[in-house]
C-alpha cells in the first residue's frame, strides 16, 4: 500500500517522494515526529505536559486520517 515506503521516505527527509508513496504514512510520520517527543516527556514526568488531548480531537484526526487514506488508495485504485 505504500505506508511503510512512505514512511523510509519521510524519515530521511524526502518529502516528495513520501507522498507519492502514501499520503496517509506521510502524516503519521509528520506526527510521531511532532507528538512523539511530547508523548514520551509526558510518560517520563508521569503527567501530560499540556492539557490532555480531548477525545474530539482524537476522533476528528483519527477520522481525518483514514479518509486521506481511503480517498488516496482509492485514487490509486481508479487511476492505476
Amino acid at each position: 500500500c505504500g505506508m511503510t515506503t512512505s514512511w523510509a521516505h519521510a524519515v530521511r527527509g524526502n518529502v516528495v517522494s513520501a507522498l507519492r508513496a502514501n499520503v496517509g504514512g506521510t502524516l503519521l510520520a509528520a506526527a510521531a515526529v511532532l507528538l512523539g517527543p511530547w508523548a514520551i516527556a509526558s510518560g517520563l514526568r508521569g503527567k501530560w505536559l499540556t492539557r490532555p488531548p480531548g477525545d474530539w480531537l482524537v476522533v476528528t484526526a483519527a477520522v481525518g486520517l483514514m479518509l486521506v487514506i481511503l480517498i488516496d488508495w482509492a485514487g490509486r485504485l481508479l487511476i492505476g
